[in-house]
This record gives structure tokens, sequence and C-alpha cells, in this order.
């Protein structure tokens, strides 16, 4: 699990728990977490967009085309769940340099 501690996946489970907090304040009655759950909103879109360049950018040895396709379908059609995915499931090969 390499990818665990990549920047964004942590950017990631950063904004779910910060949102995760929010709805908490909320149904406490605190009028702050509706801030708090917008902050972890804004934290998720910033994860999103990056995760989906992330899916597009890759170089061509370490995503296939029907991988990249498979991958770019998860991450739009299930973003919170299917961005956290992409950095959990996919394994980058190491390049061998000769």
């Amino acid at each position: 699990m390499k990818y665990a501690k990549h920047p964004n996946f942590i950017l990631g489970i950063i904004a779910a728990i910060v949102v995760l907090i929010g709805i908490g304040f909320k149904g406490n009655g605190y009028n702050s977490g509706n801030y708090i759950i917008m902050g972890g909103s804004v934290l998720g879109a910033i994860h999103y967009i990056w995760t989906l360049f992330d899916v597009i950018g890759r170089d061509r040895d370490d995503l296939r085309g029907f991988q990249k396709r498979f991958w770019l379908i998860v991450v739009v059609a299930v973003p919170a769940l299917g961005s956290l995915l992409f950095y959990i499931m996919h394994q980058q090969h190491d390049k061998i340099v000769t």
C-alpha cells in the first residue's frame, strides 16, 4: 500500500473526516457545521480534480489504454470512493533503467 502515502490520498481521507466532523457539528445544532462541511467539500473537490489529472496524465507505460479508461469511468461515476480506490488499488510498475 505504498500509494496510501500519496499526498492526494491523504487529502481525500482528510476531506472525508472534515465532512463527517461538520455533519456531527450540524447534527448537534452548531451553525459552524455548515462552514466545516463547506471546507471539507472544497478539499474533496481539490482531491477529485487532482485524481482526474493523475488518471489522465499517466504515461503510456504506467497505465494501458483500457486501464486508463476503466479508472476514468470509476473516478467519474463514483467520485469520492473511486478516487480513493484508484490510489489504493493502482500499482505503479517501477521502470528498469539499463
